[in-house]
């Protein structure tokens, strides 16, 4: 209530003037109730109130219209002294001689002071409780949680701490007359329809500095929660995936993702995938370039290890080598150089195999493929169709062999 009366000071005269008719005994006190102890000297308080008698209706008047702030100490004394809102309301405006005052205002702060609350001072957001603001501020789209960081340092830290309201990052690079842009489009997906997506365009030097800046910010918040991450470098700029892997690898925390894409080669691919946290990551699409070394170290990471599915882009050399590590997923997709019989009865094998797709520079021909699989019932028809039964379980895999490569689908039998 102190910082009330320094901001208010003339609310005390016209509390004087709304009470003038009930002399002065006991009206100090009175005040000192309302207001606070010791926030004005009986001393004070007497200069005040002969101040007061001097003042005509018009003069306080325009104290009130000037700033209806100054009758809450008028309020908060009718409701104490258990006036009904619709009298209280009555008797200030004809106190006072106004019939312009904010009913709505009055309102509340007459059902403040009912509740039990007789703070003076009108609350602003950073003064709500912390867990109150931090719930409207998860709540916000992503652009206003972004506005907000620029108010003060406290709200800033504040929707830092909480989730982003977004499911979906997408930067896609590129060059446009002679200068790298970065796209980056932020998109919360389950709440499209009154959001959609926001989007950004990063070009000169400084701007990159702020795409990667506020980069870091986003990436770093730990409550972030992401289906789908994606890295698109069409440049192949090795100075900025290089950047980003910076960012990556500054983090202190692992990020959840669900689907990850990213045209990073080799070890900035590796990098990525360690920095999302193991058992979030389901499905990853590799659109870079890797040589069989690098899927020996993406085997033996947990997030390899735990995904269902993942996708390369482009052609894996000496794929049979590697074969045994892609045993473990529902899904592949990927493009070698050659596809050796072994690697076709390895992949019919496996026992969590739903959808495997291969396209090779060269494989076993059609027959020899049908000849292979002849232990199964086989039956192709013009379209390279076959259907393969597999001994002991109650399913089969439907395959595909196209002049390109194979297909491998598994169903369950009717």
């Amino acid at each position: 209530m102190s910082k009330f009366i320094d901001n208010h000071p003339s609310a005390i005269e016209v509390w004087l003037f709304y009470k003038r008719k009930e002399g002065k005994n006991g009206l100090y006190e009175r005040l000192c109730n309302l207001i606070g102890e010791n926030r004005i000297s009986e001393e004070e308080f007497n200069k005040q109130v002969e101040k007061v008698k001097k003042l005509k209706q018009r003069e306080i008047r325009q104290l009130v219209v000037n700033n209806q702030a100054n009758i809450r100490i008028c309020i908060l004394s009718d409701v104490i002294d258990e006036k009904s809102i619709d009298q209280s309301f009555k008797d200030i405006c004809k106190m006072f001689g106004t019939r312009d005052m904010d009913y709505q205002d009055f309102e509340f702060w007459f059902n403040r002071f009912t509740s039990g609350n007789r703070d003076l001072d009108q609350k602003t957001f950073s003064d709500l409780p912390l867990l109150i603001v931090s719930n409207i501020v998860e709540n916000l789209f992503f652009p206003s949680q972004m506005l907000l960081r620029e108010v003060s340092t406290g709200l800033r830290n504040i929707v830092d701490q909480v989730k982003p309201s977004i499911d979906r990052i997408n930067y896609n690079i590129y060059c446009e007359d002679s200068q790298n842009i970065m796209d980056l489009s932020i998109c919360n997906f389950k709440r499209v329809e009154s959001f959609g997506k926001w989007d950004c365009l990063y070009g000169e030097e400084d701007n990159m500095k702020e795409a990667f800046d506020g980069m870091k910010v986003l990436l770093s918040n730990p409550r972030l929660r992401l289906d789908s991450f994606v890295w698109d470098n069409e440049e192949e700029s090795t100075e900025i995936d290089a950047k980003f892997i910076d960012v990556i690898n500054s983090l202190n925390h692992k990020i959840e993702i669900m689907f990850l894409n990213a045209s990073l080669n080799g070890d900035s691919m590796i990098d990525l995938v360690k920095a999302v946290k193991p058992g979030t990551l389901a499905r990853i699409y590799f659109g870079g370039k890797f040589e069989p070394i690098h899927i020996d170290q993406l085997a033996q990471l947990e997030q390899w290890k735990k995904a269902k599915a993942v996708y390369f882009w482009n052609v894996i050399p000496n794929f049979s080598t590697r074969s045994h590590h892609f045993q473990n997923f529902e899904y592949v997709s990927m493009k070698v150089e050659s596809l050796s019989e072994d690697d076709i009865l390895f992949f019919t094998q496996s026992d969590k195999l739903k959808c495997f797709k291969i396209d090779a520079g060269s494989k076993a021909s059609e027959s020899e493929i049908v000849e292979m699989l002849g232990r199964w019932e086989i039956h192709l028809n013009e379209d390279s169709i076959g259907r393969y039964e597999i001994p002991g379980w109650n399913n089969y895999l439907g395959v595909t062999i196209t002049e390109g490569g194979i297909y491998f689908g598994r169903e369950t039998s009717d």
